[in-house]
């Protein structure tokens, strides 16, 4: 796949599968937008690939997201590839379910699915008057194995 000149926004590009996948699609020639919650990874991501913008983001803050790929899209004049990386835990042993609360099981929720979910509505315009668009969600084996750091991460992977 030529990523050369593609508009590229990641979220969560401040762990290491998206700083991996920062300097795979920097190195191909793409223009990216940055995002992640961590203000201090993301301004060393920036001093490490210096074409690169970036933008501090919370994937739960549901009612910004609209108003975040609008921004986004005009930051790096159009938007060809999103890619849903960003995710969420809480450690949690499988044995105490207690371990857990509601509001546990919603924050992660919140993050790692419907999170992504509005990301993928709020890109389509563009993409669609684009005619191009592509749409990667990053998962975990822990979905499939239903392992992981806890009950909840596993079922929202």
């Amino acid at each position: 796949m030529n990523l050369k000149n593609k508009k590229i926004l990641i979220t969560g590009a401040t762990g290491g599968i998206g700083n991996c996948l920062i300097e795979k699609v920097y190195n191909l020639g793409s223009t990216i937008l940055a995002t992640g919650t961590n203000e201090e990874k993301l301004d060393n991501l920036k001093n490490k690939f210096t074409n690169i913008q970036i933008k501090k983001f919370k994937l739960d803050d549901h009612s910004g997201i609209e108003k975040f790929i609008d921004e986004a899209n005009k930051k790096l004049s159009g938007l060809d590839i999103l890619v849903n990386n960003a995710g969420t835990t809480k450690f949690a042993n499988h044995q105490k379910l207690d371990a857990l609360t509601d509001e546990d099981f919603i924050n992660i929720y919140k993050v790692n699915v419907i999170g992504p979910y509005q990301m993928i509505r709020a890109v389509e315009p563009y993409m669609k008057k684009n005619k191009f668009g592509s749409v990667v969600n990053v998962s975990s084996i822990a979905g499939i194995t239903g392992m992981g750091s806890s009950i909840a991460y596993a079922a929202s992977k």
